[in-house]
């Protein structure tokens, strides 16, 4: 009887929350959204607040399909290592040109661009590890070892943004396709590039975070997981970088360090670190998802 009872208070909890936080998306996320500089208008007020899903469309989309046979890393290895030369590096890019293809246009570069860089880059060193497309080196000026060759073409690509070397596009192109789309990413991501990330647990912090993909003032941003600043909800260039760079988070400041579970991933250290920045809207929505996230852990 009592645990009938605690069941239909946790049940009362959990739909007040929902019903604050639904008050919360429809005025105070909606006005939250910010110019942020990428020329974009403001949603307006009698917006519809979710996107019906739509078929993807090729010329606007990467075919993930294409990225999906990862190479054998121990004929690549043995491929280079034998009197290894620029020609070798040559065949060995193109072995990766859907990738080197998907990651120039995600980030905003051309693949002519990015392919000069990269050739560049290799007529100017005479040794080369296969995990290290883009001959990264450590402090002590040696080349760095990835875990995968699509974690170091990521890492490549991330020190191309830093170095400022080469015209990158920063247009914003609000996401307007399906969540198997989105899915799909997650699920590239996790287990070709950041492989220590759950894939699970991503997945069901982004359908949770965007509800299931359609809440449409977040996918205008490409930013399924919720991911704020000062200034409101993070817009980013597309879906392809605010995927990535959340399980990119994930697996370096999370999983990285040991914290691999929902509650360490958490909510706590959210509210603690934007009450320090003194964003009360951001301290609001997550207090909110933390009370509902509390009753939900325990039932479970």
């Amino acid at each position: 009887m009592i645990n009938g009872k605690a069941n239909k208070v946790a049940l009362k909890h959990i739909l007040c929350c929902l019903i604050l936080l639904l008050v919360f998306v429809l005025t105070i996320g909606v006005k939250g959204y910010a110019n942020e500089g990428t020329g974009e208008e403001h949603l307006s007020a009698n917006t519809s607040d979710t996107v019906p899903l739509k078929p993807l469309v090729a010329d606007n989309y990467f075919e993930l399909e294409t990225l999906k046979t990862s190479h054998d890393l121990e004929y690549i290895v043995a491929f280079l290592s034998e009197n290894y030369n620029e020609t070798k590096y040559e065949d060995y890019l193109n072995l990766y040109k859907e990738e080197i293809k998907f990651f120039s246009k995600a980030f905003g570069f051309k693949y002519e661009d990015v392919l000069a860089n990269l050739l560049e880059k290799a007529s100017k060193n005479a040794e080369f590890e296969p995990t290290n497309i883009g001959f990264l080196k450590n402090k002590e000026g040696k080349l760095k070892t990835f875990d995968s060759i699509e974690y170091g073409i990521v890492e490549y690509f991330y020190k191309l943004v830093e170095s400022k070397s080469l015209k990158r596009s920063k247009k914003v192109v609000p996401y307007e396709g399906d969540s198997k789309y989105i899915e799909d990413l997650i699920i590239y991501y996790t287990t070709t590039i950041y492989t220590n990330v759950d894939t699970v647990t991503a997945l069901s912090i982004g359908a949770a975070e965007s509800g299931y993909y359609k809440v449409k003032y977040m996918l205008r941003k490409n930013n399924v997981f919720g991911g704020m600043s000062n200034s409101g909800l993070i817009t980013y260039e597309n879906i392809e970088i605010g995927v990535l760079k959340y399980i990119r988070l994930l697996s370096k400041n999370y999983y990285g360090k040991g914290l691999n579970t929902l509650s360490e991933i958490g909510i706590p250290k959210i509210i603690v670190k934007n009450i320090h920045n003194k964003n009360a809207k951001s301290v609001i929505v997550v207090i909110v998802l933390w009370i509902l996230y509390f009753p939900l852990n325990n039932a479970l």
